[in-house]
Formats: C-alpha cells, structure tokens, sequence
C-alpha cells in the first residue's frame, strides 16, 4: 500500500466527507465498522417512573428517551479506553399538560451532559395529564444497542469514469457532473468523471456502459462520509475511533507475544 493521505471534502457542523488514499478495503471497513460501534456516548439506559396518565405507556416513553442524543464531553471521559467509565448522570422530568414535552424540557444533574438537540418531541399532554420520572444515562457503545451510536459512516470506492466521445450526447454528461461539483479531465478522445460523490448514469446511456462507458477503480483509495448525532463532534469521533483501532491492535500484539513464551 501507499503512503497513507487525506483530503478533506466537505466540513460541515455535524458531518465531514473526506477521501482516505493508500488503505486498503480491509482497514476502511475497520473504521467504519469501529466509527458505529466501539466509540462510546452517552444515552438514556433506565427510566423510573414516578407518574405517567399520558397516551403512552411507560415503555413507548423509555424507548423515545433512549434515542435522543446526549452531548458527552471528549475532555472529561477516555472515550478511546477499552474499558468505559461508569459514570451515570441522572435527567429528570416533571411536567403537565396541556402541551408537548420536548427533549430540552429534561433537567440534567451534569450540566456537561443533555439533549443535543432540545426540540425533540417526548409526548403530548392533555390538559390533566402528567408525567413525573427519572432517566438515568451511561456511556456505552454502538455494539450494545444502536441508542449509543455516535453517527453514521459509510464510504465508497473512487472511481473514473471514462466516457468516450464517441457516445451522442456525451456533452450532457458533462453537465449533469459538472452540476454535481464533480471534478472533470477532458481530452480529445473521452471525458473523465472523478467520483467524489455518488453520480449516476440517465438511462438513456445504458447501452454504452462496458463498451464506450468505462468505471475505473481508483486502487487503495475510499470516499467516507461520517455524519454526527450530535452527541461529539464529526472530526473528534474519527479521531477516537483511530486511537480504539491502535489500541486494539497493540492488545492483540500483546496477546500473541504471550501466547509465544
């Protein structure tokens, strides 16, 4: 493989794409895979309920708790450990109707740790109706129970496509890339689409794909999107899972030179 490099795509405030040259398949399916399930947030695990008359059972509340995304703090936890912190944080909720209660209605004991997002809609109260209870959230990770995935993260291979000009109309491929940002070459012979983002031939070309249409595979090179939940931010979740990826591997280093004495 090649030297390892990255270009950054696109940066936005909870997502990043960027392309990752000189990994192979294997190790981009390992971060992936690390990205959705070893990097650890936090997320409501138990609720005690004290007073609930509302429309929905207990459990239909419980469940709507465990998937809103809660900040957790880089600097206070070693979320690249192989060993979570137990630290539990308590969120509380009273409330009465009428009216809808949202996620920016609970009242954390840990001002570090709430809802990312405060419009998240709970329940709806008529008037009369109460719910009074206690949540209690954990750091855990995305291999136990989807509520403590950080994000989602997936890639793609880059390729070219080469589309000779021999096609008609190949001009109007031109445009629907260059509509899509998508870096082109152009030579007297064919037309090359570099595809940073998913582009897709119109049906009308169909026939020419394989003959005067070719994709490329771009060797040892990946497009990856990751995109935040809100809970950490987009650039520290790839960073945590490329520190839980070395110390998994520095364990198993560890665990064959046992092994051998």
């Amino acid at each position: 493989m090649r030297a390892m490099k990255i270009k950054i795509l696109k940066r936005g405030e909870d997502s990043v794409r960027f392309i990752i040259w000189g990994v192979d398949v294997a190790f981009a399916n390992a971060l992936r895979r690390t990205i959705i399930a070893e990097v650890p947030t936090f997320a409501i695990d138990e609720v005690e309920f004290y007073e609930n008359n509302s429309a929905l059972f207990d459990e239909m509340i419980a469940h709507r708790l465990g998937l809103i995304p809660l900040t957790t703090p880089v600097d206070r936890f070693e979320l690249d450990s192989l060993d979570l912190d137990e630290y539990t944080v308590t969120l509380s909720l009273e409330a009465e109707g009428p009216g809808v209660v949202y996620s920016g209605d609970l009242k954390s004991d840990d001002p570090d740790i709430k809802p990312a997002n405060p419009d998240i809609p709970i329940v709806k109260l008529a008037e009369g109706q109460r719910v009074m209870f206690n949540a209690y959230a954990r750091l855990g990770r995305g291999r136990e129970h989807a509520k403590w995935q950080p994000g989602i993260a997936y890639y793609k291979y880059l390729t070219k496509i080469h589309v000779s000009k021999e096609v008609p109309n190949w001009e109007k491929l031109k445009g629907i890339a260059e509509k899509r940002e998508l870096p082109v070459e152009e030579n007297k012979n064919e037309l090359i689409i570099i595809t940073e983002k998913p582009f897709y031939l119109p049906r009308e070309f169909d026939e020419y794909k394989g003959d005067l249409i070719k994709e490329e595979i771009v060797p040892d090179t990946f497009v990856f999107t990751i995109e935040s939940n809100g809970e950490i931010p987009v650039e520290q979740i790839v960073s945590i899972a490329l520190k839980i990826l070395m110390r998994k591997g520095d364990k198993f280093i560890s665990e064959l030179h046992r092994l051998a004495e």
